[in-house]
């Protein structure tokens, strides 16, 4: 393998607008050339997730990856996203989610540009986009052309490589960084599919990384070709049991019984293996594509407030509902990256959770028509509104985002209270940071002003 950089000039990645100066961080892009090779298997791709494969061709790549570490008080620990592809475009769903916690921690977060299409172009989603205009808003170019000079010299050969120049780059970045002593796989949707298959085909041949965080994914992972195909997502591969490192999956609503209808692929939590199911949750929300890109810890309860409310045009087109504004699922990431990181260390195993409450396919809902059972978390149990996973049904992009729906009345004399009380309960539980209370409780008080307001209510 050959490694050049940092690069010189504008590092092109969709990703927070806040100076990474202002949190005590840089950023880094590196360029990786080596040769990749890629898999087959040798019997059948099972339900048990335990895939016999062996190596398969070679091929020569470049690729590169996007380093943002902290400049004083490394902690030692690398988050190494697998950048997600969907859009035709990288983008760090991880980082968007997780990035509080990771420059609180003094973590090293690192991109990888695992697959072809944001390299050279294509996406999963264009064959959607020819008869939905409403998708052309999630389409976005790849590296070579926004700027085709600087990314000159990198070169895909298909995504059946993709899992091997991952795994490369954990090799390489373990190396990179001083006082690396824990690598972190994590990934998003589209990538949390190729980490499962990451895990049951590719990890048994040897594996860089200590752990991994796979957010998301589809009941049937990735084939060995990288293809996650959007009209065969309903499935029941599961983690294989056998895993030497640490999976911990989070999955919300939508995942479960959404498009990507992984229900069939539960497993029992093991030695090595954790799922979260969290109630209430969308696979994108209003923190995912709004507030997580200016939100470096600086923002007011007030600002934080409502750049996550609910709105109906996220990403310029008009949606059926507005979407998904509960917070839960980036205070929620930010746990798991915490207790996996202290799992792989050889520290006590991340909560069991319960798992979403369904019957015949569909959730089960509360008198106020959130979702029953799964991880429970404050705006679940002490509601202002109702918050869905589901809820746009009508297609296009919005099918992500869930829903956010109102319900009749002002928040109670002791919402505050109660709202307390069921935060440090989930804390408690092992599902919400202690760190993040302050700022959960202040915006509580700000969305209790909000609700106020709209109900024309005094303010206490």
């Amino acid at each position: 393998m050959e490694l050049s950089g940092p690069v010189a000039g504008p590092i092109n990645l969709i990703t927070t607008f806040f100076p990474l100066s202002d949190v005590g961080y840089v950023a880094e892009e590196y360029f990786l050339s080596g040769t990749a090779g890629s898999y087959r298997l040798t019997g059948s791709a099972g339900d048990d997730g335990e895939w016999a494969t062996e190596p398969d061709g070679l091929a020569p790549f470049t690729t590169r990856f996007v380093v943002y570490r902290p400049v004083e008080g490394y902690c030692g620990t690398a988050v190494v996203e697998w950048l997600n592809a969907s859009s035709g475009a990288d983008a760090p769903p991880i980082w968007l989610l997780a990035h509080r916690h990771l420059v609180r921690a003094r973590m090293a977060w690192i991109g990888v540009s695992a697959q072809y299409a944001p390299i050279h172009g294509g996406s999963v989603m264009a064959a959607a986009a020819e008869g939905d205009d409403t998708w052309n808003s999630v389409l976005l170019p790849p590296l070579k052309q926004v700027d085709p000079v600087r990314y000159a010299d990198l070169s895909h050969p298909g995504d059946a490589y993709c899992y091997d120049i991952y795994r490369q780059a954990g090799e390489v970045i373990r190396r990179l960084q001083p006082g690396t002593r824990q690598l972190l796989a994590a990934g998003q949707s589209q990538s949390a599919a190729t980490l499962v298959t990451f895990v049951n085909a590719i990890a048994p041949h040897g594996s860089p990384y200590d752990a991994y965080l796979i957010d998301g994914r589809p009941g049937r992972p990735a084939t060995l070709t990288g293809l996650v195909d959007p009209e065969a997502l309903d499935g029941g591969t599961r983690v294989r049991a056998d895993s030497t490192a640490p999976v911990l999956v989070l999955q919300t609503e939508f995942e479960v019984v959404g498009l990507m209808r992984s229900i069939a692929a539960r497993q029992p939590d093991s030695d090595r293996f954790r799922l979260w199911e969290l109630a209430g949750a969308a696979h994108a929300d209003s923190y995912t594509v709004g507030a997580s890109f200016t939100d470096s810890g600086s923002l007011t309860a007030e600002e934080l407030a409502e750049r996550m409310a609910p709105r109906r045009n996220p990403l310029g087109v008009e949606f059926p509902e507005p979407i998904n504004s509960g917070p839960q699922h980036h205070y929620v990431v930010q746990r798991a990256l915490a207790a996996l990181s202290q799992w792989a260390d050889g520290g006590p195993a991340p909560a069991h959770a319960d798992r979403l409450t369904v019957s015949a396919g569909e959730l089960v809902l509360d008198a106020n028509g959130n979702a029953l059972g799964g991880i429970r978390t404050p705006w679940l149990d002490v509601p202002l509104v109702v918050l869905s996973g589901l809820g746009q049904e009508d297609g296009g992009p919005a099918i992500m985002f869930g829903c956010t729906r109102p319900l009749p009345g002002p928040p109670p004399d002791d919402y505050l209270q109660a709202f307390r009380a069921a935060t440090e309960k989930t804390v408690a539980a092992g599902f919400l940071l202690a760190e993040d209370v302050p700022e959960i409780l202040a915006t509580a008080a700000a969305n209790q002003r909000r609700a106020l307001l709209l109900a024309g209510d005094d303010i206490p």
